[in-house]
């Protein structure tokens, strides 16, 4: 069973700093990361690390909102099959994470076959 470790921090600020490597999010990330990439500029940056002796992978999502975000892994690139973390805030600033499954394209059902996916952090 794959391990999969996942840092939300939701922003709702689109100011550009110079240090974070050509990625849009006004936060520096949260640690050390050995991947990155701007998912749409100004909207949305994932960085991320692979651990391959703990078979766990670790994101971070930076994204420009402030509604619930989701972060998939399929087979098969699209939303069938897909193991999904999906985390928001509410009104008192508590962060709340749950681990999804798709079977299909659509609301994706709570997975309570597994937990795989953890919340690290979460703020807005």
């Amino acid at each position: 069973m794959t391990k999969l470790c996942i840092i939300l921090q939701f922003i709702i600020s689109s100011v550009v700093i110079e240090n974070s490597r050509a990625i849009s999010s006004p936060l520096a990330p949260f640690t050390t990361y050995k991947h990155s990439i701007e998912l749409q500029k100004n909207v949305a940056d994932l960085w991320w690390t692979v651990d391959d002796n703990e078979r766990e992978i670790t994101f971070e999502l930076h994204m420009n909102t402030t509604g619930w975000i989701a972060l998939g892994i399929s087979p098969a690139g699209g939303m069938k099959g897909a193991d999904i973390g999906v985390g928001w805030v509410d009104q008192t600033g508590s962060a709340h994470f749950q681990d999804r499954h798709a079977s299909a394209n659509g609301r994706p059902m709570v997975d309570n076959t597994t937990i795989d996916w953890f919340a690290v952090q979460g703020h807005e």
